[in-house]
């Protein structure tokens, strides 16, 4: 049940960012150096905010393995 509730939220956060970046018209910037690095790191802190979502809700559980089972 956490794995979905996981992937709920950076489905959520996601949607909520890439909807924000597409209203901003951020996207028709991006012939320019600057504004082409700025929405790079932009779309890597989502990413950087999708993991630590997900691993705040799961925990590590789904990535140990099962031993003795």
């Amino acid at each position: 049940m956490k794995n979905f509730l996981g992937f709920i939220a950076m489905f959520a956060w996601t949607l909520l960012a890439g909807v924000s970046l597409y209203l901003s018209e951020i996207f028709s910037l991006h012939t320019d150096i600057l504004w082409a690095i700025l929405i790079a790191s932009i779309l890597l802190l989502v990413h950087v905010i999708n993991l630590i979502l997900y691993f705040k809700i799961t925990g590590d559980n789904p990535y140990k393995w099962k031993v003795n089972q």
